[in-house]
């Protein structure tokens, strides 16, 4: 809870706020580290912030969480915010609401035992796609693409074969290069055709000044993106990877 100083003070007027009226915001707060919060959680935010707590933490939840009126929902093992509380929160607080990650442009599954930032990467990428910020997915995926070719190079100690003279790695065409012909794994046919494909509508939503891209362009690729990024993560293996 090393933010919670920070967060306390984003709250409107909070110095005036009473008790009970500063629950429902440390609830919103709790919920960026785990689904469902209780009475023990949201006392211990008071303490932190040396504030007096509500009398009975318990019984606040347990009112407060049923009729039409209700700021939190009940769960099996504590308590949630309310979908409206939420919302109103975010906008007293002038949060951005974040988007839901589907999966309608590709299978989140892929990603499992990656580490946060490909996740964080592939999630941005689903995320723009939903809100139809095309050229933003497409600029995504490319990046997506040249970071695991690098990390593939990087997984069998052989990256200083993507780096020129002053160790700075080449631009997205020599890596696509350098990975297909490598002869530390085997890179099918497939991935081949397909990469091309990938990387040609990210150049062009990257460096294409003219061209905007359009979900149909996207669509017509999801398989073969889904395929490149499939092999690569399988190729670099990160399961058994162990970093130093």
């Amino acid at each position: 809870m090393e933010n919670l100083e920070y967060f306390y003070k984003r709250i409107p007027n909070q110095n005036n706020l009473t008790a009970s009226k500063l629950i429902p915001y440390f609830v919103y707060f709790l919920q960026e580290e785990k689904e469902d919060i209780n009475a023990k959680d949201i006392l211990e935010c008071f303490n932190i912030l040396s504030l007096s707590p509500y009398s009975n933490i318990p019984a606040y939840l347990s009112k407060n969480s049923s009729g039409k009126n209700a700021v939190l929902i009940k769960g099996k093992c504590g308590y949630k915010l309310h979908r409206n509380t939420k919302e109103k929160i975010a906008n007293d607080l002038q949060d951005i609401i974040e988007v839901p990650i589907t999966e309608n442009l590709i299978p989140l599954s892929i990603f499992d035992n990656t580490p946060y930032y490909i996740i964080a990467n592939a999630k941005q990428m689903c995320q723009c796609y939903d809100s139809g910020l095309y050229d933003a997915t497409l600029v995504l995926m490319r990046k997506l693409v040249e970071t695991l070719i690098i990390e593939c190079f990087e997984r069998y100690g052989i990256d200083d074969e993507i780096k020129n003279i002053d160790g700075v790695f080449y631009y997205l065409s020599d890596l696509i290069a350098k990975f297909t012909t490598c002869q530390k794994w085997n890179v099918s046919r497939n991935l081949k055709s397909n990469i091309e494909k990938v990387k040609k509508y990210g150049d062009l939503s990257a460096h294409n000044r003219r061209f905007l891209a359009k979900k149909k362009d996207i669509d017509d690729m999801k398989i073969e993106l889904r395929q490149v990024i499939q092999e690569i993560i399988l190729t670099i293996d990160y399961t058994n990877w162990s970093r130093v």
